[in-house]
């Protein structure tokens, strides 16, 4: 049971590192997307010409910025909770409950994530591009699966967690006299 453990704490170690890089990576993309905008804007009214394909561009900055952040936050047990119905179950069942959200996310998760795949690669073998300039499109659909295989990764090794730390409560310890 302890290498086991050793091996989460391993995966879980590499996931943060991943999570940081892509936190970080979505707040440079967020401020150039800002330095955009600012710029787009000051163009179009102070020298009436704006940047073309600002919005096309971000619609692909805002993927970045919103999908793969969602590993993070739920490692980091960031997101919004609503606790009407776990705060009146008895406090035995709230671990159990626990895990059954982490089970129902993965399973809502992982076909988003497969499905997510082939439609970043159609949209990359088809060079699907914005409507109004030929931006390519497909980067925000990497984003997106990107940032949805994190998420259902994080759910699989919370779950995990979860379970293992359950069943070392249940199993008793037999310790070794010397």
């Amino acid at each position: 049971m302890a290498k086991i453990a050793s091996v989460f704490r391993a995966i879980e170690k590499a996931l943060a590192r991943i999570n940081l890089v892509v936190v970080v990576a979505c707040g440079i993309f967020l401020f150039f997307f800002m330095f955009m905008v600012v710029s787009d804007v000051t163009g179009r009214y102070a020298f009436a010409s704006p940047i073309p394909g600002t919005m096309e561009i971000g619609e692909i900055v805002l993927a970045f910025v919103v999908f793969p952040g969602w590993a993070a936050v739920l490692a980091n047990n960031q997101h919004i909770r609503v606790l009407i119905v776990v705060d009146r179950l008895p406090p035995r069942w709230r671990p159990w409950m626990e895990m059954l959200t982490l089970v129902v996310g993965l399973a809502m998760m992982f076909p988003i994530a497969w499905y997510g795949f082939s439609f970043a690669m159609d949209s990359y073998m088809t060079k699907e591009i914005g409507f109004t300039y030929s931006i390519p499109r497909y980067p925000g659909k990497v984003a997106f699966f990107i940032g949805s295989t994190l998420f259902a990764i994080q759910f699989l090794i919370m779950f995990l967690r979860h379970l293992f730390s359950r069943l070392a409560d249940q199993i008793p310890v037999i310790r070794e006299q010397s």
